[in-house]
Parts: C-alpha cells; structure tokens; sequence
C-alpha cells in the first residue's frame, strides 16, 4: 500500500532525525520550502532598501546651495529622488562601497516603480534578487511606459523558465521597445567595446575573454568546430573543448590553419597517399627564422591559398526567427538561436554576402507521419522549431543538440497475417477500432536529453503531450509539471496540494 506523503513543517528539517523520517516527496517539498525562504531572505534586504529610500525623501536644508546635500535620482525614469548622503548610511553599516550601496537603491527603486509586476513575485518568494537586478540593469535605459509593458510581458514568465532563457527572452523585448535611433546608438556604442583580454596563466593555461560583433563570433564558432574536427580525425584524443581550445591557437598561426583546412578539403576530394597529420609535431614550435613548421605536410604551400577560397570559409548554420510583417517592412526584431535578438536591418552584417543559402521553415501539414521509428530531417525542423528548448521542466538545453523521443512509445506496425486466401464472396461486416496513427508523426515527438530520454524510458518518469508541443509530466514521487515551448509550471505537489 502506497503511502500517504505528509505536510512537512519547514522548521523541522533544522532536526537531523526528522530529514532522516522525511519520504523522497516530502524531501523534494522540503528543497522548495528551503529554497523558497532563502530567496525570501536575499529579498529582506532588497525590500529594506527602497523602504530605506522611502525614508530619506528629502534632502536636508542646511542652507548650502554648492556644497549642500541634493536630491538624486538612482532608478531611472519613473522612480523617485533620494537625499545624495542616504547611501553612506548603508554603506558605513554594511561595510559595502557608497556606489554599491547607491546601486542597491536604486536598483529596489527601479524594480518597485518600473516593473512593479515582478517587484510582487520577489515579494513572494518566486523571484530571485540576482536575477530582478539582471533584469533591472537591461531594462534601465528603457522609458518608464516601456518598462511597464517589459514587466507585463515577462512577470508570467517567473518561476516556470530558466533563469537564462528569462534573460534573453527579456533582451528581445527590450530591443524591441527600444526606439530604433537609441538601439542604433546602443549598438554602436557595444561595438566600440569589443576587444579580446588574457588573463595570467596558472599551470600552463591563460583565461580569455572576449566580446565580438554577433556575425564574427557565429563564424569563429563554426571554424573553431571545423578545425577541431580536423584535429580530431587526425587523432587529438582531446575533448571536444579541448580540441576547440587548441584550433584557436591554431587560427593564430594561419600559415597553419590554412595548411590544415586545405589539407583535409584535398583529402575529402581525393583518396591521397599522405596521410592528413593534424597533429602537431615538435616542428611546430620552431622559431620562424628555423622556417615554417608545416613544411613537407599535405596542403603546406607557405601560406599560399590552393584550393578554391571559397572553400576555406566556416559553414555556419543560423537559425532566425523572424515575424513574416517584420520580414514585410524590414523593420522590427529578429531572434537568433544562440546569439540573441538583433534588428532586421542588423542582419545584412551576418546575412549580406553571396554565400548564404535560404532554408525555409518547413510547412507542417508537408510533413507526413510514418510508421518507421526514423525521423527524416523534414519532421525534424518541425518539432525543433515548435519546441525550441528540451521539453523537461525548467530546461535550458537547445532542442537541436536533444533525442527526438516518441511521447507514445514507438512499437512496430503489426505484420500482415499470411494463411490461404479468402473465400470469393460477399464477407460480412465486421465492427473493428479505427488504426492508431502512425507514431512517428510531430505531434508525437519531443525534444529530450538522453539522460532525461532514459530517465523517461526507465526511470519512472511519465510524459504525456496534451497537444502539439504541450507536454505534461508526473515524476515518480507525483509531482506534475506543465511544459509548454516558453515556460514550465508545477501544477501539482503531492506533500501540499493545493
């Protein structure tokens, strides 16, 4: 007999012998309760702080007009001044700089004032202080009526998507009601802070940063796959970052680079006799008065381009989304898998050149159902594009890098019954079930990990799809989630029902 889960006081777990006594369920109601009141506890002082402001509303009058106390606004458009010597007040008491103090206020004010939506799910317990001063510092540039639709749009959000994804989702909004001129000049302004930094090596490794303009930074991407995998048919037993990490060493040295990727294209057109040596030998750290390193290996000619050049450029796949009156008007946002919302007319910087192949989104209702357990590539746009996020509660996985899973369970059409032939002659009706649809259909799919897909599989996880990308999980200890492509909900807590 199954047992009935328990309410649990959260005070309780505070005494080791009762988190011992607590079932699987009451443990995960436990985790929630747990974490709920530790983001209640970050949020006291966020809340403190615009109470705080509330106080210092008026600067003091000591009758000193250049070097007496002024009102300053700290949140933006919207939210009101404070007295300027507030700040030092938190500052002195909580051992933190004037300007982090300042920050603190403003950024309370800003949230309170500005999108005040989401200032009641931090009130409740849903909404994390990181993640509202994220969301705070990227809308401040915003008008405050601009702010307010921010708030109504991604508030809903809260608590049901991925802290990251709720992020980009924002910065797509935010372009949006940003007004074109001031986007511009945000862009330019973003530009004129690219750059790349090294930081001091520890064992023989450097950190590096850099912040690239979108179009160059999908195009390193796609050569930095390309040269690992050069790499890694030449026999790197690297890790794919590893593999990664080396290529961008190699771009450095593109006598190198041009050798390796006009070696492998060679070898892909032809059967040769040498062999494609992608690793790199002692050679390679000559000095260049020694000569170059790659002399005598395939595809080395100093330098010199031997192939058609258009062949040495990154195959790079990217995936816009763009709504058909944006595409109209050429005017409006535009969303990039992995990269994030950029304007239409931003676009011609990553789509403006003669090498770019146009693949039209798939038309669902071309795409027929099979009864084989293979899903052609046709299907398969169609379910990523639907779903573009793993179908688990609270994922943040790309679809694109997912299983494909069969929410039924793929099972094998019945084989056709072999016997005699049948009587010649009229045959009675005969009353049967109409046949299941084929099971390989895009209603019947879903992006999922693989260690999600097992944990479906054989785990104990049950999954359901309600309609076409709404999918609905109960866990094994009978919690159920509602997942649809932008957001996931827990609509049911087996220890506390609502």
């Amino acid at each position: 007999m199954q047992e009935i889960a328990q309410p649990v006081n959260p005070g309780a777990v505070e005494d080791q012998g009762a988190v011992a006594n607590l079932s699987s369920a009451q443990t995960v109601d436990a985790l929630l309760s747990a974490r709920r009141r530790a983001w209640q506890a970050e949020a006291e002082q966020f809340l403190l702080a615009a109470h705080f402001a509330d106080l210092h509303a008026v600067a003091a009058d000591d009758g000193e007009v250049v070097f007496g106390e002024r009102m300053i606004r700290l949140g933006g458009d919207g939210t009101p001044d404070v007295a300027e010597f507030a700040s030092l007040e938190i500052a002195a008491a909580l051992t933190i700089t004037r300007e982090s103090a300042e920050m603190m206020i403003g950024d309370a004010l800003a949230l309170r004032h500005r999108l005040p939506l989401l200032w009641q799910r931090l009130h409740d317990g849903d909404l994390r202080v990181g993640l509202a001063r994220v969301l705070v510092m990227k809308s401040r540039s915003l008008p405050l009526r601009a702010a307010l639709e921010l708030d109504r749009r991604i508030a809903p959000l809260v608590g049901g998507t991925s802290p990251g994804r709720l992020v980009r989702i924002a910065e797509g909004h935010i372009l949006e009601l940003t007004p074109s001129d001031e986007a511009r000049s945000n862009h330019e302004r973003a530009m004129a802070h690219r750059g790349v930094w090294f930081g001091e090596s520890e064992d023989g490794v450097a950190p590096m940063q850099g912040r690239l303009a979108a179009a160059d930074a999908v195009f390193l991407d796609a050569q930095l796959d390309r040269v690992a995998s050069i790499l890694a048919q030449g026999g790197h037993v690297e890790s794919t970052d590893g593999r990664r990490a080396t290529a961008l060493g190699i771009l450095a040295s593109p006598a190198r680079a041009l050798q390796l990727i006009q070696a492998s294209l060679l070898d892909e057109a032809d059967d040769p006799e040498l062999p494609l040596d992608a690793h790199l030998s002692d050679d390679a750290h000559l000095s260049e008065e020694a000569g170059c390193p790659a002399v005598g290996q395939r595809g080395h000619t100093c330098g010199s381009v031997t192939v058609d050049p258009e062949l040495l450029l990154p195959r790079s796949t990217v995936v816009v989304h763009l709504a058909e009156a944006a595409l109209a008007e050429l005017d409006g946002v535009a969303r990039i898998e992995r990269s994030g919302p950029v304007l239409v007319d931003w676009l011609s910087e990553l789509l403006g050149h003669s090498r770019v192949t146009l693949k039209p989104v798939v038309d669902p209702a071309t795409v027929t159902a099979s009864d084989r357990y293979e899903i052609s590539h046709r299907m398969r746009q169609v379910v990523i594009a639907r779903n573009p996020v793993e179908v688990f509660p609270g994922s943040k996985k790309w679809a694109q890098d997912c299983d494909l899973d069969h929410t039924d369970p793929w099972r094998p059409p019945p084989a056709s019954p072999v016997g005699p032939e049948p009587p010649v002659g009229p045959e009675p009706p005969v009353e049967s079930e109409p046949a299941a649809p084929p099971a390989t259909r895009a209603d019947n799919l879903g992006p999922l990990s693989r260690t999600v897909h097992r944990a479906k599989t054989h785990g104990g996880w049950q999954l359901r799809q309600l309609f076409p990308g709404i999918f609905l999980w109960r866990s094994p200890d009978g919690f159920v989630y509602l997942v649809t492509p932008s957001r996931s909900w827990m609509i049911h807590n087996p220890v506390t029902p609502a």
